[in-house]
């Protein structure tokens, strides 16, 4: 005759297998596990509405993909990466250890740029249509039902340790001398207006976060001069209020201002005069380079790189890598080949190179850039392409077998270390 204890095992067991039969289990263990890879990469393919997974260890792709609706910008913090869905009013949240799409959040307009605070927990959405900012927590998805005014929002900049975000009107809107400031935690909001902004375009942040580098587009997004200021806001938000301080312009010498990176004491700012200033232009038309002593706050004579509308800047191994979109091509010094929108200027020897791309290809606009860590290598997208560039020879990686992209590449980020 068989114990109480044993019927009450077989209960148990018979349960548990009813449990599972109907669904009751955890639904973990029908989602995709993780890769296990320990330097991924994540890629946007417009084309193709997914995301892939890439191995940076091996450079290759793995089987993992996300499926988004055109996405595009991406960008990672504190364990969460956030990506813009192109064609309609919603972006998607990774959770990057999981590697699932946690939600995918509706928005009142489509979003045309995204910041993300360096906790990964709330995200912030220029909707330049429709005027407005919108935040968003990436743990549960939810979006703030009270919108942030600000006309044309169409460039986000999140300070280092995220208590404020800036806010760039789109320059064809016709605001010529001011932008915004949000305070990340309150919401509030504030307008920074001076004679000496024109066309402000975007900013770079040092070490805090109440001082920035505001880059004035000027000729370029229809103002007068392109130039850089340093803006101090420690005491905007205080109360009694204090108002914000904008310095005396950095002249830039005739050259352009739409991106920035911060190295050191060095900030690095290109653009696209529309008057390209009295120096050799080895292409048929330039943009510029300056280099900016952050201590003496004085700007180096501009350097000549591709033209374009400059919006993406990575450095690694002592090199600048600048990339644009709508360069003007020129044909190559081999058969059918170009240079196309990618400079890497070498601050050692203040030399530039243009690299050399297919002619084959539909067009040549770079549009993500990531430098991968304790490597010597670059994952570029240019043309919808992905290009691994060796940053000690300033060219594609000769020993690595080049990644096919099926679709059409935008963007690219690491969520590793």
């Amino acid at each position: 005759m068989r114990s109480k204890s044993y019927v009450s095992v077989v209960w148990v067991i018979v349960a548990a297998a009813a449990l599972i039969g109907c669904g009751g289990s955890s639904n973990s263990s029908n989602k995709p596990k993780p890769t296990g890879l320990k330097k991924r990469v994540l890629l946007t393919n417009v084309q193709s509405n997914t995301i892939n997974l890439l191995d940076a260890q091996k450079d290759v792709v793995s089987t993992k993909t996300f499926g988004a609706t055109a996405p595009t910008k991406i960008i990672t913090a504190g364990g969460q990466t956030v990506v813009l869905n192109s064609s309609q009013p919603t972006f998607s949240i990774i959770d990057n250890t999981t590697e699932q799409v946690t939600f995918t959040p509706l928005l009142n307009d489509v979003a045309f740029d995204v910041a993300l605070t360096p906790d990964g927990k709330t995200a912030f959405l220029a909707e330049r249509n429709s005027n407005t900012i919108q935040s968003a927590t990436t743990a549960d998805g939810g979006v703030s039902p009270a919108s942030i005014i600000v006309p044309t929002p169409r460039r986000l900049v999140m300070s280092p340790k995220g208590t404020r975000l800036l806010i760039f009107s789109d320059p064809q809107a016709g605001t010529t001398n001011a932008f915004f400031i949000i305070d990340t935690s309150s919401k509030g909001i504030i307008e920074v207006t001076s004679a000496n902004l024109d066309q402000p375009i975007t900013a770079v942040f040092g070490a805090t976060d109440d001082q920035a580098f505001i880059l004035n587009c000027g000729p370029e997004c229809g103002g007068t001069t392109a130039s850089v200021v340093q803006v101090n806001f420690s005491g905007v938000f205080a109360n009694p209020q204090v108002p914000a301080t904008v310095s005396t312009p950095i002249n830039l010498n005739g050259g352009g201002a739409t991106v920035g990176l911060l190295n050191g004491s060095s900030l690095f700012v290109a653009g696209t005069p529309p008057t390209f200033p009295a120096i050799t232009c080895p292409l048929s038309r330039c943009g510029t380079l300056n280099v900016i002593n952050t201590s003496s706050l004085s700007a180096s004579a501009p350097v000549a790189i591709t033209d374009g509308l400059h919006q993406k800047m990575a450095f690694v191994n002592n090199r600048v890598y600048v990339g644009a979109t709508g360069c003007t091509v020129d044909a190559g010094t081999a058969a059918n080949t170009v240079r196309g929108c990618l400079s890497i200027f070498n601050t050692t020897s203040s030399g530039v190179v243009f690299p050399l791309e297919s002619s084959f290809r539909q067009n040549f606009d770079v549009t993500g850039l990531q430098p991968i860590s304790n490597r010597s290598v670059t994952y570029v997208v240019q043309g919808g392409e992905l290009d691994i560039f060796d940053a000690t020879t300033d060219a594609r990686a000769t020993g690595i077998t080049q990644i096919d992209i099926f679709g059409k590449a935008i963007d690219v980020v690491q969520i590793d270390p």
